[in-house]
C-alpha cells in the first residue's frame, strides 16, 4: 500500500479569536491567555476519537469579532492559503467569534472558493471553560465535517448541531446554541470563482490597495435622501441597499432618485431584500425599475452577508463596471439563484 493511500485524514484548525477562546473575569469575558495550549489539547482529544491528524495555528493577534473590519476575512484567507500549501490538510476548520461569523464566512466562501480543500467555520456561544459550553460540540462537528467533505465542497458553518452553507447563513439569535440559520439552500449551477482581471499599469505600480469597504443602508419609513447621502459620507467602495419586499424603496421621497443616480455613478450599489426569505426582482414593480434605471444592481436572493462579501471580494480582485455588475448577478459558489432572463 502506498504512503498516500495509508495516510490518515488531517485537519488544520485555525483559531482567530472570539468567545470560544475566552474566560470569565471580574470585568467580564476576556481572551484566555492559556487558550492556545487548551485548544491544542481539545483538538487532540477530538481528533484521536475520529482517527484524524491535526495541526493548530492561530491568527496573531487574535480578534474580537465585533472589531472585525474590511481586512479581517482577506487576512484569514491569505493565512489559510499559505498553511494549506505547506501542510496539505484534508480539511480546514476556522474558529471565529459569533458576532461577525456570518459576514466573515460569506467572504471566505468566495476567497477560498478555489482552495480545493473543504473549509468549515465554527465558534461558540459560551467560552470553552463554561459549564455546559457548546464549544466542544461545535468544534467536533466542524472537524468531522471538514475531513469528510469532498474536495471543493463549498464553505460551511458548523454550529448548534447543524451544517449550514456559509453564503446562505445569518446569525438570528444572540443567546441560543442554534444561533445561525440558513433559510435557503445552496443554489445549483454555481460557475465557480472567476479569474482575477489583469492589473493595469497603475494598479501594478501602486501594489496592494486597502481592502474595499462595503456598507449597508436599510430603507425605513422615516428615511430621507440626506440620510442616504450621509451613509456614504465616509466614502465606502460599495453599498448594499436593504430594500422593502422584492426591491422597493421610497423613490417618491424628495431627492431620493437623484441621490441614487449620483451614488451609482460613483460606486456599485446592490439591492437585497429585508425579508427573511425570497429575494429582489427589480423588474417586478415600477419602483424597482426606477432603482435599476438609476444603476442599482439586482441582488436577487443574496443575503446581506453574502452580498457584502461578494461585492467586497470582486472589488478587491479588480472587477469593475459592467463586468462587476454581470458577475454580481451570477451564481459563483451557490450564493444566489440566477437572475431570470
Amino acid at each position: 500500500m502506498s504512503s498516500s493511500a495509508s495516510r490518515r485524514p488531517s485537519v488544520l484548525v485555525f483559531a482567530t479569536g472570539g468567545t470560544i477562546g475566552m474566560r470569565r473575569t471580574e470585568s467580564g469575558l476576556a481572551p484566555d491567555p492559556d487558550f492556545p495550549e487548551i485548544l491544542e489539547d481539545l483538538v487532540a482529544r477530538i481528533c484521536v476519537s475520529l482517527g484524524v491528524e491535526a495541526r493548530v495555528n492561530h491568527l496573531s493577534p487574535a480578534i474580537d469579532s465585533a472589531n472585525a473590519d474590511a481586512a479581517t476575512a482577506p487576512k484569514i484567507a491569505r493565512a489559510v492559503r499559505a498553511r494549506v500549501r505547506t501542510q496539505r490538510p484534508t480539511g480546514v476548520v476556522i474558529t471565529h467569534g459569533t458576532d461577525t461569523l456570518a459576514y466573515t464566512s460569506a467572504r471566505l466562501a468566495f476567497e477560498l472558493g478555489d482552495l480545493g480543500v473543504p473549509v468549515v467555520i465554527t465558534g461558540s456561544q459560551l467560552a470553552h471553560g463554561e459549564s455546559g459550553s457548546d464549544a466542544i460540540g461545535n468544534l467536533t462537528l466542524a472537524i468531522r465535517a471538514a475531513v469528510k467533505a469532498a474536495p471543493g465542497s463549498p464553505a460551511a458553518i458548523a454550529f448548534g448541531g447543524k451544517l449550514l452553507p456559509a453564503v446562505r447563513a445569518t446569525k438570528h439569535d444572540s443567546v441560543s446554541f442554534t444561533a445561525f440559520r440558513a433559510e435557503l439552500q445552496l443554489a445549483g449551477g454555481a460557475t465557480g470563482v472567476p479569474a482575477a482581471p489583469p492589473l493595469d499599469d497603475e494598479a501594478a505600480a501602486s501594489g496592494a490597495a486597502a481592502p474595499a469597504r462595503i456598507l449597508s443602508f436599510r430603507f425605513v419609513p422615516a428615511v430621507s435622501a440626506d440620510d442616504l447621502r450621509a451613509a456614504v459620507g465616509g466614502r465606502p467602495h460599495g453599498l448594499v441597499l436593504e430594500c422593502y419586499g422584492s426591491g422597493n424603496g421610497p423613490m417618491a421621497r424628495p431627492g431620493m432618485l437623484g441621490t441614487l443616480r449620483e451614488l451609482c455613478s460613483e460606486l456599485p450599489v446592490v439591492a437585497v431584500t429585508q425579508c427573511v426569505t425570497g429575494g429582489v426582482d427589480l423588474s417586478r414593480y415600477a419602483v424597482g425599475r426606477e432603482l435599476a434605471a438609476a444603476g442599482v444592481i439586482d441582488g436577487g436572493d443574496l443575503t446581506l452577508e453574502a452580498a457584502m462579501g461578494k461585492l467586497g471580494f470582486l472589488l478587491d480582485r479588480g472587477h469593475r463596471g459592467a463586468e462587476l455588475r454581470s458577475i454580481m448577478q451570477h451564481n459563483l459558489v451557490g450564493e444566489r439563484s440566477e437572475s431570470p432572463t
